[in-house]
């Protein structure tokens, strides 16, 4: 017997309507789905301020890099947050989920050394862009910044349990891809530093996420 069937049976006219729209009721947000962050104009090593841009100069995006980590966005802007005076934001990523599993597209790292694990498991990074107010050039490099250990940060998401691996030197060190997800959803990313090796691992969620905003050009 369905759903509908037994309703009709056991409830009158009203009661079916509002067992109906319990059914068909949207999931809760997961509350750490939603960022709340701040734009903030730093050097290039994130260890000192700069004069921040008027915000009539500058236009923020945070389109999508889908199938890869690095690259060139493949999506548009799905949030459109505006600032408010202090430059703060709020990104609420359960309002654009369906559009992000519309934009996955099969997992190609353009680095070949990256490797994911099973195959079939898409990923897709966001990536935030600050451009000109009136124009499409980019006026700063944006990275997610945790302010209290002084890392920048990846924000990814894996449509299923997956491990991301790769081995590589950069800057004359190791550097090794750790990024292991038990579930589907969003992790947070950051690089440390070891004796012997630098190693990119999901990260819990820091206390306070910032938007730094640096001179174009840095590594």
């Amino acid at each position: 017997m369905s759903l509908l069937d037994l309703c009709r049976r056991c409830l009158p006219p009203v009661l079916i309507l509002l067992a109906l729209a319990g059914c068909n009721k949207a999931d809760p947000d997961r509350p750490e789905w939603v960022i709340r962050s701040q734009v903030v104009f730093l050097s290039e090593d994130f260890s000192s301020p700069r004069q921040p841009l008027p915000a009539g100069q500058f236009r923020l995006l945070f389109p999508y890099i889908a199938g890869d980590i690095y690259g060139s966005p493949t999506t548009g802007d799905f949030f459109n947050s505006p600032l408010d005076a202090d430059y703060r934001f709020e990104i609420n990523l359960n309002r654009t989920h369906k559009s992000l599993l519309a934009s996955l597209e099969p997992t190609e790292f353009s680095l070949s050394y990256l490797h994911i694990e099973p195959a079939e498991a898409r990923v897709a990074r966001l990536a935030p862009t600050i451009l000109q107010a009136d124009g499409i050039e980019q006026v700063g490099r944006a990275d997610w910044l945790d302010p209290d250990s002084g890392r920048s940060l990846l924000l990814l998401y894996l449509d299923r349990p997956a491990t991301i691996s790769g081995r590589a030197v950069a800057h004359g060190r190791p550097l090794r891809y750790a990024i292991r997800v038990a579930a589907p959803g969003y992790v947070w990313v950051a690089q440390r530093s070891n004796a012997d090796e630098s190693v990119y691992a999901v990260t819990p969620k820091p206390a306070r996420v910032l938007l730094a905003v640096t001179p174009l050009g840095r590594p």
